[in-house]
């Protein structure tokens, strides 16, 4: 069995080891150190990656008590070779786990919620949760977090023996009894975990919780910490900065400036839309009554200006008014008859025309992907 570095010291960041194997496999190479400080893809958080000689790590697994390490290329066997961590990448990512323990053993004690799903992306990190929260509960369980990492807590991980694990509370998401390690950050979290922790809760810096669908009957949680945390309100303050400049109101209040920009550009909106509107309806009014189809493209009009030319127009068609917006290929249009059921006629102009779209007895609106020559010989 491969020795783990990790469990004696998670801020190795260099060793030196023994290869024992180094084999073939389909993309690359796979190599057994007598011991290591790479961490498998485990316990929702992926492999650490690193070089190991000359050698690019690019994926570490475990199995049976074996560590292996995938390799860009070979290494030979017997040799005591130096490795090296991405440690950078690593601290984050026990960043990233210590906080997701904080916030899971809060939201066990006050709210008898339970973790039952993490991942520890290359950037994301989501937690799923037995039971959806309100908002302002999720913020209490962040606010709880962050006086934690305030307080910096000592993490303390131990392998207690098997006779005294009944006696321990802890949350643990399998059923283990054996070779159990517990991470536990007093006054917060006690858990079952494998992977390197922080040494004290301080190093995480900042925990944030970024978003929360309900999912499955419980909620998923997108959050945040450490460098990684650094990082998203960096970008979320160069994003209100632009916003600044170009509503002149200072950063911290952009919030209501864009709402203000928001209802105005919403009254800009309508105003514009009645007076296309009103365009359409007047140019409609200037079309001459036929006995027979009429059809007219009227350019730019949407569907309600295409509606209410309709209403001034069918009145004095005695066929189909046929009122369309666009150009070859994609037309809006507006079909309306007095004198026969639109909602079965529709469905023969539709087959003829490429068309997709319905309505009530007197008018039907859709879309054609034809051509106007196309319309024009149909309903003539």
């Amino acid at each position: 069995m491969t020795e783990k570095l990790y469990y004696k010291d998670a801020y190795i960041k260099s060793f030196t080891a023994k290869v024992l194997s180094c084999e073939k496999i389909s993309d690359g190479y796979e190599a057994v150190l007598d011991k290591t400080a790479f961490f498998p893809e485990e316990g929702g958080q992926y492999a650490d990656t690193g070089i190991i000689g000359d050698c690019r790590v690019t994926d570490v697994r475990e199995a049976d008590g074996i560590i292996y390490h995938k390799l860009s290329s070979p290494i030979a066997v017997g040799e005591s070779v130096i490795a090296e961590l991405d440690f950078d990448e690593r601290f984050e990512k026990m960043q990233c786990h210590t906080a997701e323990h904080i916030l899971s053993g809060l939201f066990h004690s006050l709210y008898g919620v339970e973790n039952v799903g993490f991942h520890l992306g290359g950037e994301d990190v989501t937690m799923d949760i037995s039971r959806p929260l309100a908002w302002e509960e999720l913020i209490r369980v962040e606010q709880l977090a962050n006086q934690a990492v305030f307080d910096n807590i000592k993490v303390i991980s131990t392998f207690p023996d098997a006779s005294e694990l009944p006696s321990l509370e802890y949350r643990s998401k399998l059923d283990i009894t054996e070779g159990v390690r517990l991470v536990n950050i007093e006054g917060y979290d006690s858990c079952a975990c494998c992977a390197p922790h922080v040494g004290y809760t301080g190093e995480i810096g900042l925990i944030k919780i970024l978003d929360a669908v309900k999912m499955r009957g419980g909620m998923r949680l997108t959050v945040t910490a450490g460098k990684r945390a650094y990082r998203v309100i960096k970008n979320a303050f160069d994003n209100l900065g632009v916003i600044s400049r170009a509503l002149s109101v200072p950063k911290l209040e952009t919030g209501e400036a864009v709402l203000r920009s928001l209802a105005v550009a919403e009254e800009y909106k309508n105003e514009l839309k009645s007076l296309r509107i009103s365009t359409v309806v007047r140019e409609a009014e200037r079309i001459e009554g036929c006995e027979g189809n009429l059809v007219r493209v009227f350019d730019g009009a949407d569907y309600d200006g295409l509606i209410a030319a309709a209403n001034k127009l069918s009145p004095r068609v005695s066929g189909f008014t046929v009122l369309l917006s666009g150009a070859d290929g994609s037309y809006k249009y507006v079909i309306s008859s007095n004198n026969c059921d639109m909602r079965a006629e529709i469905k023969k102009i539709n087959a003829a025309l490429c068309g997709r779209g319905g309505g009530s007895s007197v008018m039907a609106q859709g879309n054609f992907t034809t051509v106007l020559t196309e319309i024009e010989k149909y309903f003539s």
